[in-house]
């Protein structure tokens, strides 16, 4: 019994290490379950990506547990000829712009060097004044970055704060190389008349264990209930 339990553990080790195209045909072929694995892996990305858009908190879960259960209701549109990322990041945006359509809601000083890069803050070291600080520097930092206008918010975001190749985000966004390039510019120019200080771009606007797993768990619940009615 003991080597049945280990065997699926590996089985389910080795399944959360492939890569998300044959994810999708597991799921296409049945295996449903497996749709929380891409929920985890892009979490974060959804969730900055519809931030970019939308800034009141609990819409911005709404409009994400409705951008997963999209995705696993046309998850057989995708073909794989861009990433699951990207693909994923143009429903999201489609369901941030719906929803401030309906409900009609509609800057971080430059913290990284010459080279654009942030610094990485490592505040396992931190004696606990150093952490007020620290959290008090990137809770401005996301006020600073929600000051922009959301053209030059979401490429700012997808860049600087999710690390995506700007391909990606042309992709994702329906825009030029170039166009990106000029947003992110632009962008880049405006966070340095926010910002003095130095923070981790890794923890802003980041979505957390407890936020991950409750939204995992009841976009899965959407989905099973919608398999019950099919």
């Amino acid at each position: 019994m003991g080597n049945g339990n280990s065997e699926k553990k590996k089985e389910i080790v080795s399944t959360t290490l492939l890569p998300d195209f044959m994810v999708v045909e597991k799921i296409l072929n049945g295996q449903t379950e497996l749709f929380e694995i891409l929920m985890r892996r892009y979490n974060e990305l959804l969730y900055r990506t519809i931030r970019s858009y939308i800034d009141i908190e609990a819409d911005v879960e709404d409009t994400m547990q409705d951008a997963y259960v999209k995705a696993f209701q046309k998850i057989y549109q995708f073909k794989n000829e861009a990433m699951f990322s990207t693909w994923l990041v143009r429903i999201g945006i489609n369901e941030a712009l719906q929803r401030k359509r309906k409900s009609k809601r509609h800057q971080v000083a430059d913290l990284m060097q010459e080279t654009g890069v942030f610094q990485i803050a490592d505040t396992s070291s931190m004696n606990p004044e150093s952490k007020i600080m620290y959290k008090e520097s990137t809770a401005f930092i996301e006020k600073a970055i929600d000051a922009l206008p959301h053209k030059y918010k979401v490429v700012y975001m997808l860049k600087e704060v999710e690390g995506m190749e700007i391909s990606e985000i042309s992709k994702g966004l329906d825009l030029t190389n170039s166009n990106v390039k000029v947003r992110l510019h632009r962008a880049r120019n405006m966070m340095k008349k926010f910002l003095l200080n130095t923070a981790n771009s890794q923890d802003i606007f980041e979505f957390g264990n407890s936020k991950c797993d409750s939204l995992v768990e009841y976009v899965m619940w959407r989905i099973q209930k919608l398999q019950s009615f099919n």
